[in-house]
């Protein structure tokens, strides 16, 4: 049984969130193991008081805007034509 434009659109919505939202959870994964490990070193070093790295600010989830472009670049990739 063949979806229809809905259920395509819907579906190009939902796998256009899911990466979008694991590139952000990544980068943020990545941020905060290198600032816990910048303190660990830091605690660790006996070469004098340091300043510790302030937390760093962490990506944006994706807004609704990002989701839909993300979703139209797919829908254009889907629907090209050789």
């Amino acid at each position: 049984m063949s979806k229809t434009p809905y259920e395509i659109r819907l579906d190009l919505l939902k796998l256009s969130k899911e990466t979008l939202t694991e590139i952000a959870y990544s980068k943020r994964q990545a941020l905060t193991d290198e600032f816990h490990a910048s303190r660990q070193t830091l605690s660790s070093c006996d070469n004098g008081p340091k300043e510790p790295k302030a937390f760093p600010t962490l990506p944006e989830l994706p807004d609704t805007d990002a989701i839909i472009a993300e979703a139209e670049k797919l829908n254009s990739f889907v629907s090209k034509e050789k």
